[in-house]
């Protein structure tokens, strides 16, 4: 399967959700005879990173504790996993979700250097064939939100479609 871009759709929850300074919505076509919710789509998100892409979290993390950003450090992810239903309050490590309509879950974080937003959508495109969607918008908030996401943004590039196709993966079988 293969992944490819699409613009952020225009009445989304995150077309409107910050101010955007980046931008960019990485999709999938998904056959499935079972409906794939937006709330099936989170789990499996933070489920499948590759261990590489682990190692580069903990280094965020340790990094970002450092210089007094937000962690995730002590929070307890394997339990809001396993008790994840994608309502509004909820959270997985530093994903708030902030909003949620049927085909999408709204989440990110608000920081001092830069705020983010990732919408989970699925989206039936014909009988058993749905498109899967991550779409990622971020708002800088002053030098250190720009210099941060220059360094991210190659990895999340990279990352993003990597998760969903292991995301496709997991929801064919």
């Amino acid at each position: 399967m293969t992944t490819y871009t699409i613009p952020l759709f225009p009445n989304s929850l995150i077309y409107k959700a910050i101010r955007v300074d980046y931008e960019d919505t990485f999709a999938i076509d998904i056959p499935s005879k079972k409906v794939i919710h937006p709330e099936d789509l989170v789990p499996l998100f933070f489920d499948v990173f590759p261990s590489w892409f682990k190692v580069l979290m903990h280094l965020r993390e340790t990094i970002a504790k450092m210089i007094g950003l937000k962690t995730a450090h002590g929070i307890d992810i394997q339990a809001q996993l396993d008790n994840f239903k994608g309502q509004k309050g909820e959270s997985i490590a530093l994903f708030h979700v902030f909003d949620r309509s049927k085909e999408e879950i709204l989440m990110g974080e608000t920081d001092k250097h830069l705020d983010f937003r990732l919408s989970f959508f699925s989206k039936m495109k014909e009988a058993n064939l749905y498109q899967v969607s991550l779409a990622t918008t971020v708002q800088y908030n002053g030098f250190l939100g720009k210099l941060y996401f220059f360094f991210v943004k190659p990895f999340h590039r990279l990352i993003v479609p990597i998760i969903l196709k292991k995301i496709a993966k997991r929801l064919e079988k």
